[in-house]
């Protein structure tokens, strides 16, 4: 497959997603900003590594409003349990559990 068949490929999943989940990924830095109170403090590798899977949860909730008026979108919250318990998992690493 060519560098531009590929590309044509990923714009046609591009336009796929966007026409389900809208633009979520431009208002995750909103939601984040509310919730965070404009202000996070990130120091080491780990923080970072909390926030990361946090924004995942985000951004699945995100997607999932996005479908709210049409029942929801299952694999939304499926990829939202599994990113809350990697939180958990990272939590307990930094609580020495």
């Amino acid at each position: 497959m060519t560098v531009p068949s590929q590309l044509a490929e990923l714009a046609k999943l591009y336009q796929q997603r966007n026409a389900q989940y809208g633009d979520t990924y431009k208002r995750v830095g909103n939601v984040l900003w509310e919730i965070f109170d404009g202000k996070i403090n990130l120091e080491t590798a780990d923080d970072i590594n909390r926030f990361v899977t946090f924004t995942m949860v985000i951004m699945k909730m995100c997607r999932y409003a996005q479908s709210f008026d049409d029942g929801g979108h299952a694999d939304s919250l499926d990829d939202a349990a599994v990113y809350t318990q990697m939180l958990r998992e990272i939590d307990g690493d930094e609580q020495g559990e």
